[in-house]
């Protein structure tokens, strides 16, 4: 896997070079966190699972955390992109806030600027299951443009990656334009 071999997406497919690329991923963790804040378990656990991943066909794991480099080099190595979930916190009125809106802006630049250009990388997820309560609060054409700037400011620092939200049922009217691709929880 090299950075030139990143996936991209085509109309409605995804390439790696001038081959489709079919996602066949499952989530990794989050597992009780180390005391260096790691949430994927020991690295010699991590390649026994990533080895039991390959074996059965798997070429994507989603996490739920900024990963460390390791993690990223070691699925680079066993031929399986991460899809990042970039956490923050959506559970409060975050758009309430300009200091707010600034932390969570900050997050996924420097969760971004780490991986940045990785060729183990799929994609960033720049939320996830946004509450349907808290759209109907905030409003979700101002979520909406929310999360399609924070797709921006992660786009300027990894222009190469793909980027995209995870939504849910309650939530699904929920669609960023700027998404390289459609993220659905079920």
């Amino acid at each position: 896997m090299s950075a030139n071999s990143r996936v991209r997406p085509v109309a409605k497919f995804f390439f790696e070079g001038d081959r489709k690329f079919f996602v066949k991923g499952v989530t990794y963790g989050p597992f009780k966190p180390d005391a260096e804040e790691n949430y994927l378990g020991r690295t010699e656990q991590v390649d026994v699972d990533l080895a039991l991943m390959r074996k059965v066909g798997l070429n994507v794991v989603r996490i739920y955390h900024a990963p460390p480099r390791w993690f990223l080099d070691r699925c680079a190595v066993a031929g399986i992109r991460v899809l990042v979930t970039l956490p923050w916190a959506k559970h409060i009125e975050f758009l309430r806030e300009r200091s707010i809106r600034k932390q969570i802006a900050e997050a996924v630049r420097v969760a971004v600027s780490a991986q940045a250009g990785h060729p183990g990388i799929f994609g960033y997820l720049v939320g996830n299951e946004i509450s349907s309560t808290m759209v109907r609060w905030l409003g979700a054409r101002r979520v909406t443009e929310f999360v399609e700037d924070l797709i921006r400011i992660g786009r300027t620092i990894d222009p190469d990656a793909l980027f995209s939200y995870a939504t849910y049922p309650p939530t699904e009217y929920l669609l960023p334009q700027n998404v390289d691709f459609c993220c659905f929880n079920v």
